[in-house]
């Protein structure tokens, strides 16, 4: 029986890096298992702390208290004993009368140099001073974690009156996050002034993004994601001559200026503007772009949009119409982009596209592609006009294909009758390896699915269906 217990023979080292991927609470209880582990979660270098209820929140700080106590007393007699991260995510309301426990903790993260510091927290009820309605960050810690490495802060308060120094800080998110004075965004420049070597910035529902303007200036910077949703109209000037990769979301394109000519991935979601040259110029300003993604664009009074990018290796593409249950005063001509033409990218490689096929997509290309389709059919329309919209579509992007992976609701749309085909000749579709998803999936009409998909790419050298390989 002893020989079966294969988990306990596992070194140390090796049980302490599971452990790690554990909340802290179950890593302790884990090791209870086995005698040998008894004290191996003083090695954990990871702590994550949660409660998932109002009513778990005493037990949470009556927890974290007598844990870290343990652990500091621990850090005396087991030599490898340190901590690397510390994570706090209290998904209730947080007593003020107990955030100098937090302040505790924190100030236990800078003393053992924790690299990692990660801090989701919500106050009880709003209070009529907005400046105690959220947990201010401690000074200790803006002022003395010098070697933090990665910083998340979400629903919390920063003081702007303190200095901000973090000089070895390399990724950083805030969310949800205020300033101590209703700052604008003078109030995040300062703070990012103390991260000399920061590479990687997330802000989302940032307070200063109300301010109407942000301006964002960083020799480090490589990886930048800026969400706005509350304001469209704000207006964004950054110069990040290293930024690699940029994600928008829920931005005023036409209010953007980036200066950045190493930029090789662009992800562009939720976002609108007035005329598409704000678009066409953040591309073209790009000669280095590698990795291009649109979802949702909203170009008004301009349905067409032209794609040129000499280093362009991969472009993923998503357009709905708006739902049924959406607001029906919308007007259509002034909605969104209806056509894409991929002029001029030799080293395009591979194409996504999720959407509805009233679209037009024009691909030029004579490199050998590999396509991801996720199509939405309507399905007021009979079978025959399914199934021409769908070739329709694909004609237009009659390009060599590899390997396509094609989405679809149910195969009516790709079962051809016989009356549709001697109408019609073969699109004679280039297409190698097909691997088909299809929701309403009947194998009782495999035999009509083939004939269909042979006679639409008679070049066809593989097909699966959900996984499974027909020939």
């Amino acid at each position: 029986m002893a020989d079966d217990d294969k988990i306990s023979k596992l070194p140390d080292a090796l049980i302490t890096h599971i452990l790690s991927f554990l909340p802290t609470e179950e890593a302790v209880r884990t090791c209870i298992l086995s005698k040998r582990w008894k004290f191996i979660w003083y090695s954990v270098p990871t702590l994550l702390f949660y409660n998932t209820n109002d009513d778990d929140l005493e037990k949470l700080y009556n927890y974290v208290n007598k844990y870290l106590k343990h652990r500091k007393t621990g850090m005396k007699f087991i030599a490898d004993s340190g901590i690397t991260s510390f994570v706090l995510r209290m998904t209730g309301e947080c007593e003020r009368s107990k955030t100098h426990l937090i302040d505790k903790w924190l100030a236990f993260a800078v003393e053992k140099k924790i690299k990692k510091i990660e801090l989701s927290i919500n106050l009880d009820l709003i209070p009529i001073d907005w400046n105690s309605a959220y947990y201010c960050i401690p000074k200790i810690l803006l002022e003395n974690a010098r070697y933090l490495t990665i910083l998340d802060l979400s629903g919390i308060m920063l003081d702007s009156s303190y200095s901000f120094s973090f000089p070895s800080l390399k990724t950083l998110s805030l969310e949800s996050v205020w300033h101590s004075d209703n700052s604008d965004s003078e109030g995040v420049v300062k703070f990012l002034l103390g991260c000399p070597s920061l590479q990687k910035l997330r802000l989302f529902d940032h307070q200063f993004l109300n301010d109407g303007k942000f301006r964002l200036q960083s020799l480090s910077l490589k990886f930048l994601e800026l969400t706005c949703l509350d304001n469209p109209k704000l207006n964004v000037q950054v110069e990040a001559i290293n930024l690699e990769s940029l994600i928008l979301y829920g931005v005023a394109l036409n209010k953007i200026n980036i200066s950045c000519k190493k930029l090789r991935n662009l992800s562009i979601e939720d976002c609108a503007e007035d005329k598409q040259s704000s678009l066409q110029v953040l591309i073209s300003n790009n000669p280095l772009l590698e990795n291009l993604t649109l979802r949702r664009c909203h170009i008004y009074n301009s349905k067409h949009f032209n794609i040129s990018s000499q280093h362009l290796k991969s472009f993923e593409f998503e357009q709905r119409w708006y739902d049924e249950d959406e607001d029906e005063d919308n007007d259509e001509d002034e909605m969104i982009i209806s056509d894409v033409t991929i002029e001029s990218a030799p080293n395009l490689a591979s194409f996504s596209y999720d959407g509805v096929t009233d679209f037009d997509i024009s691909i030029e290309s004579s490199n050998l592609l590999n396509g991801k389709f996720h199509i939405f059919e309507d399905q007021e329309l009979d079978c025959d006009t399914r199934s021409t919209n769908m070739i329709n579509f694909f004609s237009n992007i009659n390009c060599s294909w590899n390997i396509i992976s094609l989405q679809v609701h149910t195969d009516k749309a790709l079962i051809l009758s016989e009356k549709l085909k001697n109408m019609n000749d073969s699109p004679l579709f280039k297409w190698k390896h097909l691997k088909l998803v299809i929701t309403e999936y009947d194998p009782e009409r495999l035999s009509e699915l083939k004939d269909s998909l042979s006679w639409i790419s008679p070049s066809l050298e593989t097909l699966s269906i959900n996984g499974d390989v027909i020939f």
